[in-house]
């Protein structure tokens, strides 16, 4: 019986495999540059893959790594491009990169940024500065030209004075009030930039904003919250507003573009201007690399606080769009860490976005105290086919159970009583939250794999079950796992339950499978990819995920490693599991038949 569900099985979980597979680069990507003669203008020929998106990674002076979206190839995989070395902050020896399709794609060899002399070269690191009366600040310069730096103008040099040794520009506060300094170098007076000069008070603080470097995409409004000083604020200046534009409605500032290049400094002041604030916004163009959670479906208790890792692109800034329910729940982003505090039960959809425009949902829910036994199980990994349903005993808590999260187009799933009954509705995977009435949840992990209902014979005598010895030339093949997702240290679910099968049947992980992505699977994960040339970042990415489905397809299609003579112990148990659960499916069917 059991040979026979497993062979049904294998067929189609290999069908669906092969519609899955996904697509990987098979054109290693090629970085060009050569300077155009014509200003600090640089060419960009890149070429790889047809139709992805092109990315230029590289250091800006001042600002640490930058990754830019350039565009996408064509048809033949070809793309080129002319940009301004100053513009995006580039001087001579630079290394850049260009990575294609999302910032987690191949990446091309390092070139340097090539030698150009122009009248325009000169940036600055800063174009706003806040200062202390009796204090200093020192802003660098990118000097392409090489010639020396002059203060042109300094437009009230009582407020601030300027000094300048090398590339680097030093301003010093006088007084409170404002000034702009404009610099150039010597020999050019038509290109030459300014920075905007607050001086407050001797021992002032600053005003607080949740980002002060920030990316704008093109049609977006971009909020930055405000703290601090009178709570009423106002736009001081803007230093290319014409680029960025900024508007202030209580403690929100608002940003927005209608371009793809370029920045501004914009400082914002309270109403009395005691205290200000500098955000530096550039405006970029929206990521494909898309936002996802550690957790699907977050579950917190009242009064109670749970922390939630957010992924996404690399170099940008999170925050908090939106929050359905802040009566319910609190949420708060520092970093890539989202901290969610119960305030009342119920639940809450909370979204979170890059600052290059990629937004994502994540459901909350938040449950009172818990009064009872804490809830459990009988497992907290289940897979079926799609069409059909399985059970799973909950025991522990309070009656009646229910509900939160998971996705109804993949399970659907109903209590009755200590049973819990899961119907595969289509392929795919849902984190499902089991609740008690007296507080309390546990996650099952739901996997749904291709099928259908097979339709039931009509009701009549069922035949004794006669057992099917195997034949050892047809012994039973474990169907192979296509795997789809980013994982990481922190991830859960059933995709790195499957992983970590996977590197245990590779002898690389001698851990228990459990289904959480801890310090012992990155470090399996860093093994795999040393022995199949993957950079060793202890990620699954589009590389890792190729090299796993290409040998899990391989092993499908010539045999190798998955009969049950061959197979680990950790396979053995895995196997022995999913063909508990068929058995149970299939001894409920026959149950429902006889009436018993």
């Amino acid at each position: 019986m059991k040979y026979i569900l497993t062979s049904v099985l294998g067929v189609v979980l290999l069908g669906s495999f092969v519609s899955a597979m996904p697509a990987f680069a098979t054109v290693p990507p090629t970085l060009v540059l050569s300077a155009t003669g014509t200003g600090d203008n640089v060419l960009i020929t890149v070429t790889g893959d047809p139709k992805v998106s092109v990315i230029l990674s590289y250091n800006e002076v001042g600002f640490g790594p930058q990754i830019t979206s350039l565009g996408t190839t064509d048809a033949s995989g070809s793309f080129s491009t002319t940009v301004s070395s100053a513009a995006y902050g580039l001087t001579s020896g630079t290394p850049v990169n260009a990575i294609l399709n999302g910032t987690s794609g191949p990446k091309s060899p390092t070139v340097a940024w090539p030698a150009v002399t122009s009248s325009n070269a000169l940036a600055l690191s800063q174009n706003a500065v806040i200062v202390n009366a009796g204090s200093s600040a020192t802003l660098a310069t990118t000097n392409g030209g090489g010639t020396a730096l002059y203060v042109s103008n300094n437009s009230n040099s009582s407020i601030a004075n300027v000094s300048i040794s090398g590339t680097q520009i030093t301003i010093s506060g006088n007084i409170a009030g404002s000034t702009t300094v404009t610099l150039c170098q010597v020999g050019n007076t038509t290109d030459c930039p300014s920075v905007y000069v607050t001086v407050k008070p001797a021992g002032t603080g600053q005003l607080s904003l949740s980002q002060t470097n920030a990316t704008v995409v093109s049609g977006q409004n971009l909020p930055i919250t405000v703290t601090g000083g009178t709570g009423a604020y106002q736009i001081l200046n803007n230093s290319n507003p014409s680029v960025i534009q900024a508007s202030v409605n209580g403690s929100i500032l608002t940003l927005t573009t209608g371009v793809a290049t370029g920045s501004s400094s914009i400082t914002v002041c309270s109403s009395d201007n005691a205290l200000c604030g500098v955000v530096v916004a550039t405006a970029g163009s929206a990521s494909s690399v898309a936002i996802t959670f550690s957790t699907t479906a977050p579950v917190v208790a009242v009064n109670q606080n749970t922390a939630v890792n957010v992924y996404g692109p690399s170099g940008v800034q999170f925050y908090v769009s939106s929050n359905s329910n802040p009566s319910i729940v609190q949420a708060n982003l520092s970093g890539t860490v989202l901290t969610l505090t119960g305030i009342a039960a119920g639940s809450s959809s909370v979204t979170v976005c890059a600052s290059t425009g990629t937004c994502a949902p994540l459901t909350v829910s938040v449950q009172s105290a818990v009064t009872s036994a804490s809830i459990a199980l009988s497992q907290n990994l289940l897979s079926l086919l799609s069409g059909q349903n399985s059970t799973v005993t909950i025991t522990g808590g309070e009656q009646p159970y229910f509900m939160t999260g998971g996705t109804s187009s993949v399970s659907q799933e109903t209590a009755n009583g200590g049973t819990l009954t899961v119907y595969g509705v289509a392929t795919g995977t849902s984190d499902v939250n089991v609740c008690s009435a007296g507080g309390g949840c546990v996650m099952l992990a739901v996997t749904v794999n291709g099928g259908g209902t097979v339709a039931a014979p009509a009701p009549a005598a069922v035949p004794a079950l006669v057992p099917i010895a195997p034949a050892p030339a047809t012994a039973p093949v474990v169907p192979a796992y296509v795997f789809t997702a980013d994982l990481k240290q922190g991830s859960s679910g059933a995709e790195v339950m499957a992983l970590q099968r996977f590197l245990a049947g590779q002898g690389i992980l001698t851990a228990t499978p459990n289904g959480y992505y801890g310090p012992q699977t990155k470090a399996a994960v860093i093994k795999f990819q040393a022995a199949h040339g993957v950079s060793q970042l202890g990620i699954i990415g589009p590389a890792t995920r190729t090299a796993l489905n290409q040998i899990e397809n391989a092993n499908v299609a010539s045999g190798a490693n998955t009969t049950i003579a061959t197979m680990t112990l950790t396979e053995l148990r895995s196997e022995v599991q999913s063909l508990q659960a068929e058995l149970t499916q299939a001894l409920s069917r026959i149950a429902q038949l006889t009436g018993q």
